[in-house]
């Protein structure tokens, strides 16, 4: 894991890319249709590219650390906005259909950064279309949208299987996702010293034969394994 931070001043927001440079994710993962993955990097303002097939996750890890209250990524709605968004895209790449789903976890320091409440750590994760990680602090922490789809607090752990589409994925469909943080300004000395990974793993099931349940009806909702359907 490569670091980078910015030395402004003590406690200063930053990203640290599991792969990459300039606090980025720049990560290229090729899985084959239930095969194995090598590791490719590059760097730039679109992050990398994580390619997927079924049966076999692929992973990408920030690490957000040296925060004071105020700080946050360019996409936050709330604070400085002076860091770097965690972009990258998804391309999904097995032979035949499938559902895409994206798992959160949270692994904290030796000081928590992240505690699921409205002054802790505050993160937004989202791609074009969907929200699936979002915030309304200093009201309130962040939150995921249950199956039935309501707001329900991320676990200090985060939250597994939200489904990214309601329509099953093709070979080459691709797509965008960005991952935002902020501090907020009323957080207080807890904090100092704080440190979080957030690790997103993107994960395919067939859909042939592998019906989606009743109950996934909203792509950034968590979509629950039952009625036959199981996640790879």
């Amino acid at each position: 894991m490569n670091t980078s931070s910015k030395k402004r001043a003590p406690l200063r927001g930053s990203l640290i890319a599991s792969i990459g440079v300039v606090a980025m994710i720049a990560v290229g993962l090729i899985l084959g249709l239930y095969g194995t993955s090598q590791a490719s990097t590059g760097s730039g303002v679109d992050g990398g590219t994580v390619t997927v097939g079924t049966g076999t996750p692929a992973s990408v890890t920030c690490a957000i650390a040296d925060m004071v209250p105020g700080d946050s990524s360019a996409g936050a709605p709330i604070g400085s906005k002076a860091d770097s968004t965690c972009s990258y895209n998804v391309e999904y790449t097995g032979s035949a259909s499938a559902w895409l789903a994206v798992d959160v976890t949270i692994a904290n320091g030796s000081t928590a950064l992240y505690d699921g409440t409205a002054t802790g750590l505050q993160l937004y994760l989202k791609d074009a279309n969907t929200s699936y990680l979002t915030s309304s602090a200093p009201a309130a922490g962040t939150t995921y949208q249950t199956a039935a789809g309501t707001a329900s607090s991320l676990p200090a752990t985060g939250i597994q299987d939200l489904l990214v589409s309601t329509t099953a994925a093709s070979a080459g469909t691709a797509v965008g996702f960005f991952l935002d943080y902020a501090l907020p300004i009323a957080s207080g000395n807890i904090y100092q010293g704080g440190s979080a990974t957030v690790t997103l793993t993107f994960h395919a099931v067939l859909a042939g034969t592998n019906s989606l349940p009743g109950t996934c009806t909203s792509a950034g909702n968590q979509c629950l394994e039952g009625s036959g359907f199981a996640w790879s």
